[in-house]
């Protein structure tokens, strides 16, 4: 196998305006380029509850400011999903608070949620208004 076969394929990369009328949009432009893919329905169906986490989480902490998608298949089978987005307000919390403050709160169960349907969550700061959450799912 040759070191190119190892990399990740990237099957979509695309930029959407920081609006909740986006996610619709992302979320069916992922679904079609996994479908074209070849990629199970189990994985596809997760994969789209993980963006539509990330996404209304990257809207609801930065309006107005655009996020980026980002796909990867590896040679595995594994789904790569980068989404890119402003931090305005520190980004998100410490992995040990991801979850909601108290059981009937309204919100914060987004990466939560998105850590229970991935096999691996990584969250970076390159840069200090930005924030790159990744996961990958198997």
């Amino acid at each position: 196998m040759s070191r190119w076969e190892l990399r990740p394929h990237v099957v979509l990369d695309r930029e959407y305006d920081g609006t909740t009328s986006t996610l619709r949009a992302a979320r069916t432009d992922m679904v079609a380029c996994l479908t074209e893919q070849d990629v199970d329905d189990d994985l596809r169906e997760r994969a789209e509850l993980v963006l539509s986490e990330l996404a209304s989480n990257a809207v609801q902490a930065s309006p107005g400011n655009p996020y980026k998608l980002r796909l990867s298949l590896d040679a595995d089978g594994a789904l790569v999903m980068s989404l890119t987005s402003r931090a305005h307000n520190g980004g998100p919390p410490p992995r040990g608070s991801w979850g909601p403050s108290a059981v009937l709160a309204p919100s914060g169960r987004g990466l939560m949620i998105v850590d229970e349907l991935s096999d691996v969550v990584n969250v970076e700061r390159p840069a200090e208004d930005t924030v790159v959450v990744t996961a990958t799912l198997r």
